[in-house]
């Protein structure tokens, strides 16, 4: 069921701050969002950093080995 007698122009102050709350609210998402992408890009992995291979293992590309007939 509905209210019987709604009157919007009554309820408007009402509502204005919780509104203005949640608009406030994505704003500062909105800016924290960014401030993380603004950090990721400058933290990033550089070029120049040693590369991610550990002791003991090889880089070399090798052919693959002939399938045996058995």
């Amino acid at each position: 069921m509905s209210a019987p007698d709604t009157n919007t122009e009554k309820t408007k102050p009402a509502h204005k701050t919780p509104i203005v709350g949640m608009i406030a609210m994505v704003v500062f998402a909105i800016v924290l969002l960014f401030g993380l992408v603004t950090w990721l890009s400058f933290a990033g992995n550089d070029p120049e950093e040693a590369g991610g291979v550990e002791n003991g293992i090889s880089t070399e590309v090798t052919e693959p080995a002939a399938p045996s007939a058995e």
